[in-house]
C-alpha cells in the first residue's frame, strides 16, 4: 500500500471514488429514456465534481484510476482532464433519451478548412451534421502551489475557437456555392446551428453575471444558442450548490438549450427515424 493510496482510501470513506460514481451516473441516464433534463442529475454532478475536486485538492489519484506507470501528478492531471469528457457524454445521452436519436459525444465532423472535433453533434455523422454543440466545463480548486482556477480562466482562447468551428461548419456545407450578404441572417439560418453548453464551477467571488453576459455576447455574433449551469461550494462547506441564473438570463439555462436543440432535431427528425441525408458539395 503506497501513500497515495492511503490518502485516496481516506477520501473514498469520505467523498467516494470518482470512476464510480461517473459509472453509476452514466449508467443510470443510459438505462431510463425518461431523464431527459440536467437538472434532474443535478445532484449527481455536483458530487461527482465534488469529489473530483478533493482529490485534486490533496494530491491523491483515485485508486485503479489513470495510467498506473505514471507520476501520481501527472496520473491525477489525466483523471482530472476526463470531466470534460464525461460533460459531453452525459449531454449526449440525456439529447439522445429526449429525441431517440443517435447523438454521440466527441464526433469528427469536416469543416471548411479542417476537421473538428465536435462535442456533441447530431446527425452523429462527419458530412454536413444539422447541430453541432461543444460543452466545457470551467473552473477548478486550488492544489499545490497552483491557485485555483476561476470559471473565465483562459475563455478568450475558448471564445475565438467556438467563433472559428462555428463558421467553418457553416461554411463547410456548400463550400464554393455559399453567398454572404447579410452576416446575421447568414449565421442565423446556414446549418449546422452551433451551441455552447457550459459547466462552470465559480469561486467566491466569481460573479455568475460574468458568465451569462460572455454566452449572451457569443451567441448575438457568431452562435445560435447557449446554456449555462453553473456551481460553487455550499456555505457549510460540504459539496457543491447550484449557482442561480439571474432573472434576466433565464433563457441561457443549460435545460432552456437542451430543450431548443431537442426542438430542432424533431422538426427534422421523428424519433426513430432516420435524420435528412447529408447534402454536400459535389
Amino acid at each position: 500500500m503506497t501513500e497515495n493510496d492511503d490518502i485516496a482510501l481516506e477520501l473514498e470513506a469520505d467523498v467516494g471514488h470518482p470512476g464510480r460514481l461517473w459509472e453509476a451516473l452514466a449508467a443510470r441516464v443510459a438505462a431510463d429514456s425518461n431523464v431527459q433534463t440536467f437538472s434532474s442529475i443535478s445532484a449527481e454532478w455536483f458530487n461527482l465534481m465534488w469529489c473530483l475536486d478533493r482529490y485534486r485538492s490533496v494530491g491523491a489519484a483515485p485508486i485503479g484510476m489513470g495510467n498506473q506507470e505514471a507520476s501520481i501528478e501527472n496520473r491525477l492531471s489525466g483523471i482530472y482532464r476526463a470531466k470534460g469528457n464525461w460533460f459531453a457524454a452525459i449531454l449526449a445521452q440525456l439529447l439522445t433519451n429526449a429525441t431517440g436519436q443517435e447523438i454521440r459525444p466527441r464526433q469528427e465532423v469536416q469543416g471548411f478548412s479542417q476537421t473538428h472535433q465536435i462535442d456533441i453533434a447530431w446527425p452523429a455523422r462527419e458530412d454536413d451534421p444539422l447541430v453541432c454543440a461543444e460543452s466545457k466545463v470551467t473552473g477548478g480548486p486550488a492544489y499545490g502551489s497552483t491557485r485555483a482556477r476561476g470559471a473565465m480562466s483562459d475563455w478568450s482562447n475558448r471564445r475565438k475557437e467556438l467563433k472559428f468551428a462555428a463558421t467553418d461548419l457553416k461554411l463547410g456545407r456548400r463550400k464554393h456555392d455559399t453567398q454572404i450578404d447579410s452576416w446575421g441572417v447568414w449565421r442565423r439560418d446556414a446549418p449546422p446551428a452551433t451551441y455552447i453548453l457550459w459547466g462552470a464551477r465559480l469561486r467566491p467571488d466569481d460573479r455568475i453575471e460574468r458568465v451569462t453576459r460572455q454566452v449572451e455576447r457569443v451567441v448575438g455574433t457568431y452562435l445560435d444558442g447557449g446554456g449555462i449551469v453553473a456551481w460553487r461550494t455550499s456555505s457549510d462547506g460540504s459539496g457543491y450548490e447550484a449557482v442561480p441564473l439571474p432573472p434576466d438570463a433565464q433563457s441561457l439555462s443549460l435545460d432552456e438549450a437542451l430543450r431548443e436543440i431537442k426542438t430542432r432535431i424533431n422538426q427534422q427528425a421523428a424519433p426513430g427515424q432516420p435524420p435528412p441525408p447529408p447534402q454536400i458539395e459535389p
